[in-house]
């Protein structure tokens, strides 16, 4: 007997490779978000309060959840996901910009990984508003 697994991220073969690549560009910057994040907790005092801490955590984690169901909506051609995720990728731009005006490349933040996933990511929101990315998204209006 041969087990045979599909993993189904698109459910139509009729989905452009743009947002296919975009998609998986998503899910990979969201991963190296998670391990970074998770790397630099190991560092954090933990003496500090723990109320606020907790609620920060929490609000972060809130945040990440919604940010990957965004990304599984875009494989199934939702419209206002691919707004979300377009100006989450703005925003990550935009700070990640004032974050090397104000403090420069030797900042812990703009370490080389961290711009290469927002770059990436740039790269990815780009996929997204190509024509036949936009028709896609735009077809798929009910």
């Amino acid at each position: 007997m041969k087990a045979k697994a599909d993993f189904i991220f698109f459910r139509e073969h009729k989905t452009p490779n743009s947002v296919r690549a975009a998609v998986a560009i998503y899910w990979i910057a969201l991963s190296v978000f998670v391990v970074r994040f998770g790397l630099a907790l190991r560092t954090l005092p933990f003496s500090a309060h723990r109320a606020p801490m907790i609620t920060v955590f929490g609000l972060l984690f809130t945040v990440l959840i919604f940010e990957a169901f965004a990304i599984a909506q875009l494989s199934y051609g939702k419209l206002w996901a691919r707004n979300v995720v377009l100006f989450s990728t703005a925003f990550a731009i935009v700070t990640t910009a004032y974050s090397l005006f104000a403090n420069g490349l030797h900042a812990q933040q703009n370490d080389a990984i961290g711009l290469i996933s927002v770059a990436a990511e740039t790269v990815a929101g780009l996929f997204l508003l190509t024509s036949k990315s936009t028709a896609w998204f735009k077809s798929k209006i009910k």
